[in-house]
């Protein structure tokens, strides 16, 4: 509740009385600090579940439908300014898609958060860049390896 002093206004804050406290103290982001006001002081946010990744392969999935399905939508550009994150983002998130239909169902598979972690989108552009998809295949058995151990 807005309360200010009585001589400022004193036709509006005839229900103000010595006793109520300043009126800045109604608001969270006023706290007092070794008897000193602090305005916007942030505390420290309480500790969350952990997160859940998802693999980075659904994102550009995602993009794909989006592509294909929304009217408004039909350039890489228009998905950019859409989503709110550059072209160059958007081409680098599609080019998951050139993966191996093996490892794409095998990354879309995945289910232990460690591994989802491990097979972040920066770990698999160098796949991309393989254009055989049998190489594709071994080079991903070895990222397996390095996960199982």
């Amino acid at each position: 509740m807005f309360c200010p002093k009585q001589e400022w206004l004193p036709v509006l804050a005839t229900h103000c009385t010595i006793s109520d406290p300043a009126w800045w103290h109604s608001f969270p982001v006023y706290k007092t600090l070794q008897s000193r006001r602090v305005v916007f002081r942030w505390e420290r946010p309480q500790a969350e579940s952990e997160r859940v990744y998802a693999s980075p392969l659904l994102e550009a999935k995602r993009y794909a439908s989006i592509l294909q399905h929304d009217p408004l939508v039909k350039t890489q550009a228009d998905l950019a300014r859409e989503i709110g994150v550059s072209r160059v983002r958007i081409t680098q998130v599609m080019s998951l898609l050139r993966l191996a239909p093996e490892i794409q169902e095998h990354l879309l598979r995945l289910e232990d958060q460690q591994a989802i972690r491990f097979f972040r989108e920066r770990r698999l552009r160098p796949l991309i860049q393989i254009e055989d998809p049998r190489r594709q295949v071994e080079e991903f058995q070895k990222l397996l390896a390095q996960v199982q151990q």
